[in-house]
Formats: structure tokens, C-alpha cells, sequence
């Protein structure tokens, strides 16, 4: 069977929990060597290294704080120092805060943006130069459902995954001619540690949520969003640039 990233090398930010550790072992079962970015779980990333090394794959963790631009230059130029370059790039890192308006502090704010934005645009800065040596590349943005529609005690985060959208637009245009696709998946209700307080406890975010999907479970597992990664990454894709892909069950078209 033909392995559909065969040679390639593939950074995945916050790959070591939910939908980056979905993507890091999918693309490895697809012939990438897979670089695991983590910020402070240590022992989630090696788990998900030794994961795929277990099942005769390529990979390692990297240490990196990716709201830190000197940090993201030094992770980008360790993994192409040690694997020889980087074709892929998945922007996964983010940090989803329930709060309503009147509760959202500046620092809940912040962190918000520095994750899910900030860390999308300089990723991308810091990979370019790697991928054009290599005749092109793909980047992969992972914006969400609730940056197409508006949803309660989440304006901020809404406002950086509409600002990943457009990011990923005008992006597409400017690397277009450095063979660099950029494309983006917007998940719907992902089960993740990062919601898992919501879903267990939140009834206003439950609520809410069941409002507006309606009947019907909207909760899908980090594994279904893998095979819409892969294609993005793969040659499948080299004439798709500027394109979304809503993976929800219907939520964004209710």
C-alpha cells in the first residue's frame, strides 16, 4: 500500500494531546517523520513518539513555547537540522477559554490570541525558508467552527480562529509562487482535555451547544479530523491553496 507522505517531514504544534496527537500518528502510519511539539508535557509527547516508533515509525519531541517567536526559530532549525528539512506543518496549538463577556480578563484574552494566532503566523514565517529549499511545501491551519459563527462566552476565542481564517487566505496568495499550500480545517465539537470541564460540567456551554446543532450527538473523536489532514498534506492536494474544510457533522451549515 502507498504511503501518502512517504519522505516527508511534518511538524505538528501541541502534538502531544487530542487532535496534534490524532495528526502526528496518522501522519507517521502514512510515512512521515513527525516532529512533536510540546510546551510543557513532556511525557504526553514521548508517549505519543514512542507510540509510533512502537509501530515502525519515524519521530521525536521538541520542546517548544510557541508564542515565543525566538522560540519557534530555534524549534524549526533543531528539527531541520536533524531530519534534513520540513515539508509539512500543521498549526495545531490552541487554547479555548469559556468565558462571557463581562468575565473575559485581558490576560484570558491574550492568551487566546499568542496560542491560536500569533503562533499560526510565525510558525509559518519560521518553516518558509525551510520549505522552499525544498521546492515547496504544505501548511496546514487548524481554525474551528466558531470562527464562521458567533457562540456565547467565546468571543475571543472566535475572534483569533475568524483571525486564522483570513490569515490563511492572504497567506495562500503570498506563498503560492514558493509551490506552499495553505489550507485550514475547522473542527466542530472535538472531546479533548481542553473541553472536557466544559462538557462534563458547563450546562450554559452544553446548552448552548445543543441549541444550536440540534438533535443528535455533536461530539466527534480527534481521529476523524486525521484523513482531512492528510490529504492537505499530501500531493492529493497541490492545487487546493486558500480552502477550508469544516469537519463537524453539519454543525456550521445548521
Amino acid at each position: 500500500m502507498t504511503q501518502k507522505l512517504e519522505g516527508k517531514v511534518a511538524i505538528v504544534t501541541g502534538g502531544s494531546r487530542g487532535m496534534g496527537r490524532a495528526y502526528c500518528e496518522r501522519f507517521a502510519v502514512e510515512g512521515a517523520t513527525v516532529a512533536v511539539i510540546y510546551h510543557s508535557n513532556e511525557d504526553a509527547a514521548r508517549d505519543v513518539v514512542g507510540t509510533i516508533k512502537d509501530a515502525g515509525g519515524q519521530a521525536a519531541a521538541f520542546r517548544c513555547d510557541v508564542v515565543n517567536v525566538g522560540a519557534i526559530k530555534r524549534m524549526v532549525s533543531d528539527v531541520a537540522e536533524r531530519f534534513g528539512g520540513v515539508d509539512i506543518l500543521i498549526n495545531n496549538a490552541g487554547i479555548y477559554l469559556f468565558t462571557p463577556v463581562d468575565e473575559t480578563t485581558e490576560e484570558v484574552w491574550d492568551q487566546q490570541i499568542n496560542t491560536n494566532l500569533k503562533s499560526a503566523f510565525f510558525c509559518t514565517q519560521a518553516v518558509v525558508p525551510e520549505m522552499r529549499k525544498r521546492g515547496g511545501g504544505k501548511i496546514i491551519n487548524i481554525s474551528s467552527i466558531f470562527g464562521q459563527s458567533g457562540f456565547v462566552g467565546s468571543a475571543g476565542y472566535g475572534a483569533t480562529k475568524a483571525g486564522v481564517a483570513l490569515l490563511t487566505k492572504t497567506l495562500c496568495l503570498e506563498l503560492r509562487e514558493s509551490n506552499i499550500q495553505v489550507n485550514q480545517i475547522s473542527p466542530g465539537c472535538i472531546k479533548t482535555d481542553l473541553n472536557a470541564s466544559y462538557r462534563a460540567e458547563s450546562e450554559a456551554y452544553n446548552t448552548a451547544l445543543q441549541n444550536h446543532f440540534g438533535p443528535g450527538d455533536p461530539w466527534l473523536d480527534p481521529e476523524e479530523l486525521a484523513g482531512a489532514a492528510v490529504f492537505l498534506a499530501s500531493a492529493d492536494s497541490n492545487s487546493i491553496t486558500g480552502a477550508n474544510i469544516n469537519i463537524d457533522r453539519g454543525y456550521a451549515a445548521g
